[in-house]
């Protein structure tokens, strides 16, 4: 891993550890409904419209992935908006 690699992920560690328990209940509430579209990119796609602005869609990403969302459909949902 190099500087730049190392540097962000301190980053979106410092971003996850102030917003932890927030992103997990937006995960949570996301997750507890049933899915509505494949991988619940329904629900991923307006947590990241909502993210994007203040972070950034990649890390946008990365922090709802860390806080234990659907891997796949957050993936699909950042491929709409890409």
């Amino acid at each position: 891993m190099n500087k730049a690699e190392q540097t962000k992920n301190k980053y979106l560690k410092s971003i996850f550890n102030s917003i932890q328990s927030e992103l997990k209940e937006i995960v949570r509430q996301a997750e507890s409904m049933p899915y509505s579209t494949q991988n619940n990119y329904g629900k991923y796609l307006g947590i990241l419209t909502t993210l994007k602005p203040q972070t950034g869609l990649d890390n946008a990403v990365q922090l709802l992935i860390m806080a234990g969302g659907n891997r796949r459909g957050i993936v699909d949902a950042s491929n709409i908006l890409k």
